[in-house]
Formats: structure tokens, C-alpha cells, sequence
């Protein structure tokens, strides 16, 4: 399993990939926490690359209303909910989770690093199966 980002799919491959009604439609959307913060935009989304399930959100925080110490994090879509009338993501993240959420940086191993660090931030793994 690896990840892609929509910058590099197909048109069929955008149309296909989706997580929770969450897809490529998103990106350009403003993102809100649970709490009513603006965190800043969706400027990306990362898909596995079997399934094209949307595994994250890339968030561009420069536009954030709280401070950041990255300029952009991912977020899970499994904690997040769209508006397309309004152009806005609902997450169900604290202002806090977001600090906390990791750093995207595309120089990093997106499959291992950031997959443990959403264990970590979010709990159990976002498309684990269940233990019975």
C-alpha cells in the first residue's frame, strides 16, 4: 500500500477515489475545526494507491486562526465532513488535535511515518479491521 497525491491522477482515478464522500472536490475548500476555528484550505488529498480510498487531507495552515507550528498537517477525512454550498470542511478535531496532527512534508516516507503518527493523534488506525 502506498500513497499518491491528486496531483498526480488520472481524471478517472479522481473520479473513482473517495472516503466518506470525501474527494478530490474538496481541495480549495476552507477547513474548520470542531470548534469553529479555521485551520486554512485543503490543498491536497493523498489516496491509497489500491483502493483510492482518501487516506488524508493536506492542509495549507497558513490561513490557520490559531498558531501552527507547520505550515501545513494532515488530517484524516474520517473526522471530517463537507459543505459544498458553502466551500467548507467540518473536522471533528480540537483546535488542539490539529497542533498535535503531523507536519506534511513530501520529502518525508508518507506510508510508515505519517500512519503511526495518526495512530498516535487519532487513536486506533483509520481503516483497521476490527479485532473480533
Amino acid at each position: 500500500m502506498g500513497l499518491i497525491s491528486s496531483h498526480y491522477m488520472t481524471p478517472d482515478q479522481l473520479r473513482r477515489c473517495c472516503r466518506n464522500n470525501l474527494s478530490a472536490e474538496v481541495i480549495g475548500y476552507a477547513l474548520h475545526t470542531i470548534d469553529g476555528k479555521r485551520v486554512g484550505t485543503v490543498e491536497d488529498i493523498l489516496v491509497d494507491d489500491e483502493t483510492l480510498d482518501v487516506r488524508y487531507l493536506v492542509v495549507n495552515a497558513s490561513t490557520a486562526e490559531f498558531t501552527l507550528n507547520q505550515p501545513y498537517v494532515l488530517l484524516t477525512p474520517d473526522l471530517c465532513c463537507w459543505d459544498a454550498a458553502q466551500r467548507l470542511v467540518r473536522s471533528q478535531a480540537t483546535a488542539q488535535e490539529v497542533q498535535d496532527a503531523p507536519a506534511f512534508d513530501r520529502a518525508v516516507d508518507l506510508v510508515q511515518a505519517y500512519e503511526e503518527t495518526a495512530i498516535l493523534n487519532y487513536g486506533e488506525r483509520p481503516f483497521a479491521p476490527a479485532d473480533h
